[in-house]
């Protein structure tokens, strides 16, 4: 479940109060479709998942905050989730294939957000247009 923050006024504003009800939306909409597929295709639905969760690593990054597992998943990300967005980053090349900052944050070889968005979307598709792409993503997870 999505926990919504106050701000220091103890309020939260309407735009943000809408934006979580359309993420809740999209969420369930999301999980209503993901059922109708057929469960052959379950690789490519966690190769979808982890390149979503790496987009949020990267943005978090990039805004300053931790990228470590508590960090993300304080923000709603589990731990497994956040094992495979990590794995489809060191698929990308933006973090280090040998990197075990899980706790308190993760060591990025690319510092440029242009860069990184550029890398996450090339190996993002290219990994859901491979059979295989599920296969190459699980064995940068067993590195996490």
């Amino acid at each position: 479940m999505l926990k919504i923050e106050s701000h220091a006024n103890g309020k939260v504003s309407s735009n943000t109060e809408a934006l979580y009800r359309e993420l809740l939306r999209l969420r369930g909409e999301v999980a209503h479709l993901r059922n109708k597929l057929p469960s052959s295709t379950r690789g490519s639905k966690i190769v979808r998942a982890a390149v979503v969760d790496a987009h949020a690593i990267i943005l978090a990054a990039f805004s300053g905050q931790s990228t470590g597992v508590a960090a993300m998943y304080k923000s709603g990300m589990s731990k497994r989730r956040w094992a495979w967005a990590v794995a489809f980053l060191r698929y990308a090349g933006i973090v280090a294939k040998e990197s075990r900052q899980w706790r308190n944050g993760l060591e990025f070889t690319v510092t440029d957000l242009d860069e990184s968005i550029a890398l996450l979307e090339r190996a993002g598709a290219e990994l859901m247009d491979s059979k295989e792409g599920y296969r190459r993503l699980s064995l940068l997870l067993k590195s996490s």
